[in-house]
C-alpha cells in the first residue's frame, strides 16, 4: 500500500504541475508554418499569444498547428482595414480566422498577409 500511496502523489502532483503550466505558457503551444511569396516556408514555434505580430516577407499560405486560433491580417499593425468583397485576405479585405490545425492555401490575387495575432490571446 505504501508505494501505491507514493505512486498516487506522484501522479497526482505531475498532473498538478502539467495542468499550472498549461495555463501559464503565454504562447500558443505548437508551430505556425508560412510559406512567402518567394516560396520560402518559415516555421514559428510556440509563438506568443499576446499582442500583434508581423509575419516577415508576408505569407501567402499558412497552416496553423497551434492549439490556438489565429487572425490573419493585410496590414503590418493588425488593424482591420475597409471592408472588401470577401476576408480572404485580399487587399481592402478585413482578417482572415484560422482555426487551430487548420491551413488557408495561396489563392492566386490575394494580397500577403504581413501580421498575425492569437485569438484569445492577452492584449
Amino acid at each position: 500500500m505504501i508505494c501505491r500511496s507514493r505512486a498516487r502523489r506522484r501522479a497526482g502532483a505531475v498532473f498538478l504541475l502539467l495542468a499550472v503550466a498549461g495555463c501559464s505558457s503565454g504562447s500558443a503551444l505548437g508551430t505556425l508554418q508560412y510559406t512567402t511569396p518567394t516560396g520560402r516556408v518559415v516555421k514559428i514555434q510556440s509563438p506568443d499569444d499576446d499582442g500583434c505580430h508581423r509575419l516577415p516577407g508576408g505569407a501567402h499560405s499558412v497552416r496553423n498547428y497551434t492549439v490556438d486560433d489565429i487572425r490573419l491580417y493585410v496590414g503590418e499593425d493588425c488593424v482591420l482595414t475597409k471592408a472588401g468583397d470577401d476576408q480572404s485576405g485580399r487587399t481592402g479585405g478585413e482578417s482572415f480566422y484560422l482555426g487551430t490545425q487548420m491551413s488557408v492555401p495561396f489563392t492566386p490575387g490575394q494580397s500577403p498577409w504581413l501580421s498575425y495575432s492569437v485569438v484569445g490571446g492577452g492584449a
